[in-house]
């Protein structure tokens, strides 16, 4: 069974932003790209995560975005603490946005609790606004 992670995307005042600042961050892994997020606590749910889990982004108090996890790569530097890459798929997908409160680092989100995809980010200027989509699907325009 899968299992999915929630994480803040810290500072990001819109998922323009988070799609805008990710690929800088990517990484080669497994003969393609991948965006690393880290975690020094290696998740007890490893197998349920790589098995169809995804990072689902919490963008302004809303879950707004997700990205499928691709693997988990332990890191370990001599002297220091192990610390752990959750390997996502460079791949942004829009989810309908669902109110969740503030918190540090990360949780497990059950697939029944997961929002729906909405489709992928296409480039970063054919993404409607969150706050702007929310008052056309108020009004029954999308």
């Amino acid at each position: 069974m899968s299992v999915h992670l929630l994480k803040p995307a810290l500072k990001a005042k819109d998922i323009y932003e988070v799609a805008r600042r990710q690929p800088q961050w990517f990484v080669p892994y497994e003969e393609s790209q991948a965006f690393p997020v880290w975690t020094s606590r290696k998740p007890a749910r490893v197998n349920d995560l790589i098995n169809g889990g995804s990072v689902y982004w919490i963008v302004k108090n809303q879950i707004q975005l997700r990205q499928e996890i691709l693997g988990i790569e332990d890191i370990t530097q001599e002297g220091e603490k192990t610390s752990y890459l959750i390997m996502c798929s460079p791949d942004l997908i829009r989810t309908q946005p669902i109110a969740r409160r503030p918190f540090q680092g990360w949780r497990y989100l059950e697939p029944s609790n997961a929002p729906k995809d909405l489709g992928p980010v296409g480039e970063v200027q054919d993404v409607i606004d969150p706050e702007m989509e929310k008052d056309l699907r108020e009004a029954g325009l999308l």
